[in-house]
């Protein structure tokens, strides 16, 4: 970030308000340059998979600040996500559909229809993903787990899931492919995720499988620059 250049629209005009404060004259914007030297560390962090926790501890803020701040990302990061399809929607050359659900809980039956269904397509080399509705929240309901001939019928489908589509594409290889290991080697270092979340996390992935470090940061700083420039944060 360069200190005599304002961030919001690119001018030189700037002038000191107080000591933690400059007012660009052009665009009018009143900015702390400590507080957006922050933001783009943060960023960085974020960027670079270092989690909130050991964010918080190297700029010794608050947790819940940062956890709240990389939330802010994710969010921006699916707005991003949105404005590539729009643009590329009918440029689509290859789909896949997977299911996602943690190592730990595949296998069980009591556990598979927890699975999210995601689908997968490819645009000018880059990966856009879509969450599949909940086709499987029916089949939560602990009546149908505690029926002994409901259980029965989970079990054979639960060997289905977990058989034919639960991760099973290690004999192929294709871009999807390679996102869908590249997703759970990432969320394999997130001890939860609630159903709710879930779509904020697979789009800070699939940003992330796309781009380079540096483009990252270039993006989601032009994002976040951008937001705060209309008050939103």
């Amino acid at each position: 970030m360069n200190k005599k250049i304002c961030p919001f629209c690119g001018s030189k005009q700037l002038y000191i308000v107080s000591k933690t404060s400059l007012k660009c004259s052009l665009c009018k914007k009143k900015y702390s340059l400590k507080k957006l030297e922050t933001d783009l560390k943060c960023i960085e962090y974020f960027c670079n998979d270092i989690s909130a926790r050991e964010c918080a501890k190297f700029l010794d803020f608050n947790y819940k600040t940062v956890q709240d701040r990389y939330m802010d990302f994710r969010k921006l990061l699916l707005l991003y996500s949105e404005k590539q399809y729009i643009s590329n929607h009918s440029d689509f050359t290859e789909y896949d559909e997977y299911y996602f659900l943690p190592k730990n809980k595949r296998g069980q039956v009591k556990y598979l229809f927890e699975s999210i269904g995601i689908l997968g397509q490819v645009y000018d080399e880059m990966v856009y993903t879509i969450l599949l509705p909940d086709q499987f929240s029916h089949l939560r309901k602990k009546s149908l787990v505690n029926n002994e001939v409901n259980f029965a019928y989970l079990k054979e489908y639960s060997k289905y899931l977990n058989r034919y589509k639960i991760v099973h594409y290690e004999k192929f290889d294709s871009k999807i492919i390679r996102f869908w290991v590249f997703l759970e080697e990432k969320l394999l270092h997130f001890k939860g995720i609630s159903r709710k979340n879930f779509s904020f996390y697979l789009k800070e992935y699939e940003f992330k499988f796309n781009h380079s470090k540096e483009e990252q940061k270039k993006i989601l700083w032009q994002s976040w620059i951008a937001i705060k420039n209309k008050g939103y944060l």
